[in-house]
C-alpha cells in the first residue's frame, strides 16, 4: 500500500506521456485519473495507519550510494507530518485532474498536460515522504522543473515563456541555498539521514566554522541557507516575483502550483527541518519578520489587481505569510492546520476563476465581466463558499486556523510576534476587502463584455462543477474537524514531528488572551465586507476600482500598482548590472575578445598571417631573411628548452618572440 501510493502517479505519468498517442486521449486521461483516485486512497489509508493508530513506518528500498563511511539508501518515511501532506497532495491533484478532463477538453495536447500533471505530483510526493536529504533535494528540484513545463505549457505564448523562465531563475537562488545547506549538514553531521542527522543535533549547538576571521554557529550557518530556499520556494518577500506571473499556465495548475503543493514545499522544509532550526532563534526571528512583511505587501498589492487569477495568487502570497510567521513562533502545529485548510479553499477558488473564464472566453480581466450571478448560479455559491472560507467567516475551515495564528502570535509576548499579530490582523481585513471586491466585480457589476459573449455562457459541465462542489463541503468542515486533531491541547499526533521548547505554550496561553482581542478578526471581517457593498451599492455607475478621488489616493494606487516598485528595484540592482557584466565586459572582451586573441582561434590565424605573409612578400632583401631566420632560431630555442625541461625561461622566450614576430615586423615593413 505505502509503495502503491509512490508508484502509481509515476506509472501514469510514464504511460500517458509515452504511449498517450497509441492509447489515445481518452485512454490516456482515465487511466491518469483511476491512477490519482487510487492513490489519494491510499494516502488515507496511510493517514489512518499513521496518525491514528500512533504508528511511524520508516523502510529502505535499496542502496542508492555506498562510498567509505557514506552509504545512502533509497528510504520512505511515514511520520504523521508526511502522511497528512500526502493526503492533501493527492486529494487537491485528483480534484485537479478530474477538473482538467472538462478545462482541457479542446485543447490537442491534454495528454501531455495530464502526463506533466502526474508527474509533479509524484515528485511532491517524494519530497514529503523522502527520508534523507538528498532525496528531498531530488523531490525539491522535480517540483521545479515540473513548475517550469507546467507554467509553459502553451508555449507558443510569449508571456507564458517569461512566465517560466522567471519561475526557474528566482526558484535558483533557493534551491542554491539548500544545496549549500545540504553540503554543510553533511560535513557537520557525516550523514545525509534525517534520523541521524536530528539525533546529533543537540550536541552540535556550540559547534562553528571560522569564516573570514568570525566564529560562526554552524546550526544558524545552516539555518540561513535552508531560510533563503523557503524564501524562494514559498515566494516570499524579496523573490515573490514568480507567483503572479505564474498564472499565465492552464487554471488548474495555478490551483495545483498555488494550492497543495510548490507553494507550500517551503512551509514543509520548515516543518521537516523544524528540530535544527528550532535552535537557531536569530533565523526563526528573521523569518517571522519576513513572513508578516509577505502578508502586508501580497495584501496592498490585492487591492489594486484586475486579473481574477492575479488576485487570488496574491491572496496565496499573503496566506503563506501567515504559515512562515508562525513557523518563526515555533508554532508549527498551526501553519501545517493552515497550510491544510488553505489547500481546499485556495484550489476551490482557483478552479471556480477557471470556471468563470473558461465560460467567458478566456476573458480574465474582471473590468470586462459583471452579470454573472444569475448565468453561472453554481459557480458564484462555490466562490462564495470559497471566499468566506479564505477571509474567515465564523465556522468555516479559515475561520479556525488563520483565528488561531493570529492569537498565538499575539501571545507570544516578544516584539516579533507583536509585529506579526498587527499585520496579521490588518491583512484579514485587506484580504476580506479585495476578496469581496473580486466577487462584486465578477457577479454583481454591469455586464461589461460583449453581448455575442455573454449569450454562450453557460455554467460549467459535470466534469468541472463534481470538484468545486467537493471541495466546497471540505472548505466547510474540514476546518472544524480537524481543529482538535492539529492543535487541540490533548493531541498526541505530532510526537517527534516537530519539535519545540517545553516551555512553549503559546496555543495554551492563547486561550487566556484578552476577550477583545478575539473579536478583532470578527471587525476586520465585517468591515472588509460592509464597505466594498456600500462602495457598490453607492457608486452602481462607477467602475468599482480602488478609490482615485485626489492625489494622494492616485499616487497611493500607483505606488501599489508598481507592487512597491519591487521589479524596478531588482532590475536596477541585479537584471541590468548582470547582462551588463556577461554581454558588455565578459562576451565583448573576453569570450569574443581575449580569448579569441590568445585561444585556438587567434593562434590559428596569426599562424595563417605568417604564413600569407610569407606566401606574398618578396624575400629578396637581406633585412626580411634576418626577421625569418631569427624567427626560427627562436623556435628551435624554445623547443630545446621545453625538450631539457627548462621551464623559467618559457616565459621570456614568449615574450621576445611576440616582440620581434609584432614590432619587428612592422618595423621591417616601415
Amino acid at each position: 500500500m505505502y509503495i502503491l501510493s509512490m508508484v502509481l502517479p509515476l506509472v501514469s505519468s510514464v504511460i500517458t506521456g509515452l504511449f498517450g498517442h497509441k492509447l489515445g486521449a481518452y485512454s490516456s486521461i482515465r487511466l491518469a485519473i483511476a491512477c490519482m483516485i487510487s492513490t489519494a486512497m491510499c494516502s488515507l489509508y496511510i493517514c489512518y495507519e499513521i496518525v491514528f493508530c500512533n504508528s511511524v513506518i520508516h523502510f529502505k528500498l535499496g542502496e542508492w550510494i555506498s562510498s567509505g563511511f557514506l552509504d545512502l539508501r533509497y528510504g520512505l518515511l511515514f511520520d504523521s507530518l508526511s502522511s497528512i501532506m500526502l493526503v492533501v497532495i493527492t486529494f487537491i491533484s485528483c480534484m485537479v485532474h478530474i477538473y482538467s478532463v472538462g478545462y482541457m477538453s479542446e485543447d490537442p495536447h491534454k495528454t501531455r498536460f495530464f502526463a506533466y500533471l502526474s508527474l509533479f505530483t509524484f515528485f511532491m510526493m517524494v519530497l514529503v515522504v523522502a527520508d534523507n536529504v538528498i532525496q528531498f533535494f531530488l523531490g525539491w528540484e522535480g517540483v521545479g522543473i515540473m513548475s517550469y513545463l507546467l507554467i509553459n505549457f502553451w508555449y507558443t505564448r510569449l508571456q507564458a515563456n517569461k512566465a517560466a523562465l522567471k519561475a526557474v531563475f528566482l526558484n535558483r537562488f533557493g534551491d542554491f541555498g539548500v544545496f549549500i545547506a545540504i553540503l554543510l549538514i553533511y560535513l557537520t553531521f557525516n550523514s545525509f539521514d534525517f534520523a541521524v542527522i536530528f539525533s546529533v543535533v543537540p550536541f552540535m549547538i556550540d559547534y562553528s566554522f571560522i569564516i573570514l576571521g568570525y566564529d560562526v554557529n554552524v546550526i544558524t550557518l545552516i539555518s540561513i541557507f535552508l531560510t533563503i530556499g523557503v524564501i524562494g520556494k514559498s515566494a516570499q518577500l524579496g523573490l515573490h516575483m514568480w507567483l503572479p506571473d505564474a498564472m499565465e499556465g492552464p487554471t488548474p495548475v495555478s490551483a495545483l502550483l498555488h494550492a497543495a503543493t510548490m507553494v507550500t514545499a517551503g512551509v514543509f522544509l520548515l516543518l521537516r527541518f523544524s528540530l535544527l532550526m528550532s535552535y537557531s532563534i536569530s533565523i526563526l526571528n528573521i523569518l517571522t519578520i519576513i513572513g508578516a512583511l509577505t502578508t502586508l505587501f501580497a495584501t496592498s498589492i490585492g487591492f489594486v489587481q484586475n486579473d481574477i487569477k492575479r488576485v487570488i495568487a496574491y491572496s496565496t502570497c499573503a496566506q503563506l505569510g501567515y504559515m512562515i510567521f508562525s513557523c518563526g513562533m515555533l508554532n508549527y502545529s498551526a501553519s501545517l492546520y493552515h497550510l491544510t485548510t488553505h489547500a481546499f479553499f485556495k484550489a476551490l477558488l482557483f478552479l471556480s476563476a477557471g470556471s468563470v473564464i473558461h465560460s467567458l472566453s478566456d476573458e480574465q480581466d474582471m473590468r470586462k465581466m459583471g452579470g454573472l450571478v444569475n448565468l453561472l448560479p453554481l459557480t458564484y455559491q462555490c466562490m462564495l463558499i470559497g471566499t468566506l472560507a479564505l477571509t474567515g467567516f465564523p465556522f468555516l475551515s479559515g475561520y479556525y486556523s488563520k483565528d488561531i495564528i493570529l492569537e498565538t502570535s499575539y501571545a507570544a509576548y516578544y516584539w516579533e510576534g507583536f509585529f506579526a499579530s498587527i499585520i496579521g490582523y490588518v491583512a484579514a481585513f485587506g484580504t476580506t476587502f479585495y476578496s469581496f471586491r473580486l466577487l462584486f466585480l465578477t457577479f454583481f457589476n454591469k455586464p461589461r463584455t460583449s453581448e455575442s459573449i455573454m449569450k454562450k455562457v453557460h455554467d460549467a459541465p459535470t466534469w468541472m462543477m463534481v470538484p468545486l462542489i467537493i471541495l466546497s463541503v471540505c472548505s466547510i468542515f474540514i476546518g472544524y474537524l480537524t481543529k482538535d486533531l492539529f492543535v487541540g491541547l490533548g493531541t498526541n499526533v505530532w510526537k517527534n514531528a516537530f519539535f519545540t521548547y517545553p516551555y512553549n505554550n503559546l496555543i495554551l496561553e492563547s486561550e487566556v488572551i484578552q476577550r477583545e482581542l478575539k473579536f478583532i478578526p470578527l471587525l476586520a471581517f465585517s468591515y472588509g465586507v460592509i464597505i466594498p457593498i456600500i462602495y457598490y451599492f453607492y457608486e452602481m455607475n462607477k467602475d468599482m476600482y480602488f478609490v482615485n478621488f485626489n492625489e494622494f489616493y492616485k499616487q497611493t494606487y500607483g505606488f501599489f500598482m508598481k507592487k512597491w516598485y519591487f521589479d524596478y528595484i531588482v532590475r536596477f540592482l541585479y537584471v541590468v548590472p548582470f547582462f551588463y557584466l556577461s554581454n558588455e565586459i565578459m562576451n565583448r572582451n573576453f569570450d569574443k575578445g581575449l580569448w579569441e586573441k590568445i585561444g585556438v582561434t587567434g593562434l590559428a590565424n596569426i599562424i595563417n598571417n605568417i604564413i600569407l605573409d610569407i606566401k606574398l612578400n618578396n624575400t629578396d632583401t637581406i633585412s626580411k631573411f634576418l626577421f625569418y631566420i631569427i624567427q626560427i632560431v627562436i623556435l628551435l630555442g624554445w623547443s630545446f628548452m621545453i625538450s631539457w625541461d627548462i621551464d623559467s625561461e618559457i616565459i621570456v622566450i614568449i615574450f621576445i618572440y611576440f616582440f620581434f614576430t609584432v614590432y619587428l615586423k612592422s618595423y621591417i615593413k616601415k
